[in-house]
């Protein structure tokens, strides 16, 4: 209904701008309430299922939607990432949030003899990637079903390098404390996060769980995560447009490392 009424509404520019901000608005709206009921369960139901929808950004439909993660390979700011893990030179990677590992294959490809596991909500997601890796010859990735704040199969400081990447923008303030003590008792060497860090002076968060920002919420990361680290050994790279072309990932998005040895 909404592909068939989009270009009917186009014919009136003014008031299809109209329409369209006043649609944004009201999602806007209807999620803020929605965190206040369900808090991040609602954007955990949303992922876990979201091969079931109809339609998504990369211009696929249902199951093709996770093809569309598994071909963004060569995004730009999968390479930038791999750049920021490999310094650690790793023997044991975790991503928390992986979709159905394009970001692990290529770690893969660069460490075929680390270990490397990737935990995400989605079991499709988490199957096709498993068929793909093997498709593909990997054999040093596998990934789970499980959620960013149950992670108790791992144990204390097993894992040399863990990362998120776009992730724990999708986490709310009521949960976002726990997944980062859980991230942060596993990992021996480093976290490595892909997320919307709050890059603006006088920030409204002075706690640091998160500012709510075009569907996501962005945080300032330093503040969040110094009572894991030293604040000289939290560093913060900002995102550029040629690393992620998005205009919110180029204004607030930033790769955070986070030196735990």
């Amino acid at each position: 209904m909404k592909n068939r009424l989009k270009p009917f509404l186009k014919r009136w520019p003014k008031f299809y701008n109209f329409i369209k901000k006043w649609y944004f608005e009201f999602r806007e709206i209807q999620y803020k309430f929605g965190m206040r009921l369900l808090g991040t369960r609602l954007k955990e139901r949303y992922w876990a299922k979201r091969h079931l929808r109809k339609g998504d950004d990369w211009g696929y439909g249902n199951s093709d939607w996770v093809r569309g993660y598994w071909d963004s390979r060569n995004h730009p700011h999968r390479s930038f990432l791999v750049e920021k893990i490999s310094k650690f030179l790793p023997s044991s990677i975790l991503e928390i949030g992986c979709n159905c590992g394009p970001n692990l294959y290529l770690l893969a490809e660069k460490f075929p003899r680390a270990e490397i596991v990737g935990v995400d909500i989605n079991p499709i997601a988490v199957q096709k990637g498993n068929e793909w890796l093997v498709r593909e010859g990997i054999s040093n990735v596998r990934l789970l079903v499980g959620k960013a704040d149950e992670l108790s199969n791992f144990e204390d400081k097993s894992i040399d390098i863990l990362f998120t990447d776009a992730v724990l923008m999708y986490i709310g303030p009521d949960k976002i404390m726990k997944v980062i003590k859980e991230m942060a008792r596993i990992a021996r060497r480093a976290l490595v996060l892909v997320e919307w860090h709050y890059l603006e002076s006088g920030c409204r968060d002075s706690r640091g769980l998160g500012v709510y920002h075009c569907g996501a919420w962005k945080r300032d990361y330093v503040m969040l995560l110094r009572q894991f680290a030293r604040e000289e050994r939290i560093v913060m790279t900002k995102i550029t447009q040629d690393t992620w072309p998005d205009r919110n990932w180029s204004e607030v998005g930033a790769i955070i490392e986070v030196i735990l040895e």
